[in-house]
């Protein structure tokens, strides 16, 4: 019955060698300020209400890094701007993971639909352009992004945009991601799941351990076009 198929971004057709938020904690540290109680290494981070703005488009990049180090005690707004566009430089620091345009080319020759559902802080220009380093960029028919729609997953109305953008029904429809949240959104949906790259919690209906391993999911065999 699966006629399209989804994709996070982040952490499945890219990644960076270390994450945003651990850059500007490590520029903060060797910079001589302290550390707050939730910037201990290896806890999970929560989005916090600045955070879920900036992702919702209702804050710039620029405004939340800066509030960043600001509540972290970088009081002077020169260093910060400083250190703002360190921050900001670092995110297009991105290198692709490994067999994204080999199984996305795959797929498409099956005859599915493709498309990205993504958060994200930033412009969905940045975006493309990090999945255009992936080499995936130009095989997506349908981008559903955080800062255009101004919600974010693992919101429904996310999942629900990239559907009626593409013409499906949650039940024609497959999302593939890594993160615990964001496959429990679009299981709620009614999408099937599929966790590669995946956190150790996360639930799925199918788990791969490559992109080239999508290629091997059943219900990825061929498309369901007019059925």
């Amino acid at each position: 019955m699966i006629k399209g198929i989804f994709f996070d971004a982040a952490g499945v057709f890219y990644d960076r060698h270390e994450t945003t938020r651990a850059f500007a904690l490590r520029l903060l540290r060797e910079r001589g300020y302290a550390p707050r109680d939730e910037d201990t290494p290896g806890q999970r981070h929560e989005r916090g209400p600045a955070e879920r703005e900036a992702m919702r488009g209702a804050l710039s990049p620029e405004a939340y890094w800066d509030g960043f180090l600001r509540r972290r005690g970088m009081a002077s707004e020169r260093e910060r701007a400083e250190a703002v566009q360190a921050i900001l430089d670092h995110t297009h620091k991105v290198y692709p993971l490994p067999g994204g345009r080999q199984a996305l080319t795959g797929l498409k020759a099956r005859g599915f639909l493709l498309g990205v559902i993504t958060d994200t802080m930033y412009p969905l220009e940045w975006k493309m352009s990090w999945l255009a380093a992936a080499g995936v960029a130009d095989l997506f028919d349908v981008v559903a992004c955080s800062t255009e729609l101004g919600v974010h997953k693992p919101d429904p109305a996310i999942y629900r945009n990239a559907l009626q953008q593409s013409g499906l029904t949650a039940a024609e429809a497959a999302f593939v991601g890594h993160d615990a949240r964001e496959l429990a959104g679009a299981r709620q949906v009614g999408m099937a799941t599929v966790a590669v790259h995946y956190d150790p919690d996360a639930q799925a209906d199918y788990y791969v351990d490559s992109l080239l391993g999508l290629l091997d999911v059943p219900i990825f065999q061929r498309a369901a076009i007019g059925s």
